[in-house]
């Protein structure tokens, strides 16, 4: 009776194992299979005793094992246990091949010798040692990258192949979301991509998975038909192509969130199957990684960027203050030592030095603008305002600046346009300095037109030139601080169309410039509907 219930606990401690336990005879035939073979192998135990092992084994092994099991029976080593053999690999009733790890041992009973194999599926502990091997190589070369751009086409390549087909890195910005780095294993597909990225920010409509992720600030699954839900819910072309292209089945947004802030969204791409439990977590651990990078990037970009302000600043003030000052030193000594002459010259010396004082007050407002615009503490007072009344206003005082030069200048308002939410003496700023980058660059005789004309929820306002223009390859520049299309003809300090950037998407607006050389320039900026 004791060994009888001996045998019969056995029985069920090895019916139980999560590993699989299997028995073959002399010739090979498996004669027990427990429940963990049924599990891992995919075969029914009924269907699968009788026949030959090598079914559970690769092909291009099969013909070796015979031999092996044989010089093992007749060695005198009774059992080889696990982790002492090298990694094998079975293969499953589906087709699917495996890692595995195996214990062996012979059993003799005279003459009769029965195999009983211990057989573990390392699937998962090798797929999480490869992971790990792959955040660790990850994590060395995006610390190596130097700048937020190198940073984001590092991530794309590095989830691609190794999570999904496809994906697309996009920043968080003021606006929506702007595709900074784009990767498919296609390069043809990965084009079409890169249009994305070209096409500037966006701001997807309620119900894309964009939306939720700002929200919730938690990854979003789509695990079927993603490619139908996508393009339902997207409203740029570019976006919507890029999706017909991928054509995915499952897509998964990922917050990249650094210092308590979304600064982006990875989203990846595949065209057959979904993401199952263990590539969510593996996806999770390269966006915490991607977005501890992307961070210390941009602010390693931040650094390097105000210590080239600092020294740009320094170069601005010390060239566009030298000339003023100079001028009110000489005149100011000239009227302190009397040698001005008559009343008439000492006026003039007072006008030159009050317009010098302007001069420098404005570089000095100008800088402070700036300065408020890298803190983000660019303050404006929005209110509803009809367009014709505050275009109106803005232009008064630019009309004698306009006249004097002999330009003509035109206002055209379209009828019926809605209030607007502005700021009256910021958009007054804008517009001098967009109007007055016009006359600045407009011969005598010509005609400046400022235009206002409805677009979808905002209102489109336009200053058009017939100018000297800018290059195709100067016009990526023209809101880079200090920046002027002619650096040796200096009429400013090259800041008021940065300051004009600042102001107009404070409202939640856009500007941009379209120009041609020869054929003027058309500078427009949009402000929000009330």
């Amino acid at each position: 009776m004791p060994d009888r219930i001996t045998h019969d606990i056995l029985a069920e401690i090895v019916e139980i194992a999560a590993d699989a336990v299997i028995c073959m005879d002399a010739f090979n035939r498996i004669i027990f299979f427990n429940s963990g073979a049924e599990a891992i192998f995919g075969y029914p135990a009924d269907e699968i005793i009788g026949q030959r092992i090598e079914v559970l084994i690769p092909e291009r092994y099969r013909a070796s094992h015979p031999r092996q099991v044989a010089e093992f029976g007749r060695s005198k080593v009774k059992a080889r246990r696990m982790g002492e053999r090298r990694e094998i690999a079975g293969l499953r009733k589906s087709g699917e091949e495996f890692p595995a790890e195996a214990a062996i041992s012979q059993v003799h009973h005279g003459d009769e010798v029965i195999y009983a194999v211990v057989l573990r599926d390392v699937t998962i502990r090798k797929r999480f040692e490869q992971r790990e091997k792959f955040l660790a190589e990850a994590g060395e070369k995006l610390a190596a990258s130097f700048g937020s751009t190198e940073t984001l086409n590092q991530v794309a390549r590095l989830a691609i192949p190794a999570i999904a087909d496809g994906c697309i890195l996009e920043n968080r910005v003021a606006n929506g979301f702007l595709a900074g780095a784009t990767a498919h294993i296609d390069p043809a597909i990965e084009e079409i991509l890169d249009d994305v990225s070209l096409a500037g920010a966006r701001l997807p409509p309620k119900g894309h998975p964009l939306i939720e992720v700002r929200e919730r600030r938690a990854p979003v699954l789509l695990q079927s038909n993603a490619a139908t839900r996508l393009i339902e819910a997207s409203t740029m072309p570019a976006y919507v192509r890029a999706v017909k292209a991928l054509n995915p089945e499952a897509a998964l947004f990922l917050p990249l969130v650094a210092r308590e802030q979304l600064i982006g969204v990875l989203t990846l791409f595949r065209a057959k199957g979904g993401f199952d439990g263990d590539d969510l977590q593996f996806a999770e651990d390269l966006a915490r990684l991607a977005a501890l990078a992307l961070d210390n990037a941009r602010l390693h970009d931040t650094v390097r960027a105000s210590l080239r302000a600092r020294d740009e600043m320094v170069g601005v003030v010390s060239h566009d203050l030298r000339n003023p000052v100079a001028a009110v030193k000489m005149l100011s000594r000239t009227l302190l030592h009397g040698d001005s002459g008559d009343g008439e010259e000492s006026r003039k010396s007072m006008e030159l030095i009050a317009q010098a004082a302007e001069q420098m007050d404005a570089l000095i407002r100008d800088l402070l603008d700036v300065n408020r615009l890298d803190s983000g503490k660019l303050s404006i007072a929005p209110a509803a305002v009809e367009p014709s009344a505050l275009l109106t206003d803005s232009l008064k005082t630019l009309r004698p600046l306009v006249e004097e030069k002999g330009i003509h200048l035109d206002l055209q308002i379209e009828s019926g346009l809605p209030k607007v939410m502005a700021d009256r003496e910021r958009i007054q700023q804008t517009l001098s300095n967009l109007v007055g980058n016009a006359i600045k660059f407009s011969e005598s005789g010509s005609k400046i037109v400022v235009l206002a004309r409805k677009g979808s929820d905002v209102v489109v306002i336009s200053v058009l030139d017939k100018g000297r223009g800018i290059t195709a390859d100067q016009l990526p520049r023209v809101f880079d601080r200090y920046w002027q299309s002619s650096r040796t003809d200096r009429q400013g300090a090259g800041l008021g169309l940065a300051i004009a950037k600042g102001i107009i998407e404070t409202h939640g607006g856009t500007i941009w410039l379209e120009s041609k050389p020869g054929e003027g320039t058309v500078a427009s900026f949009t402000l929000p509907t009330a």
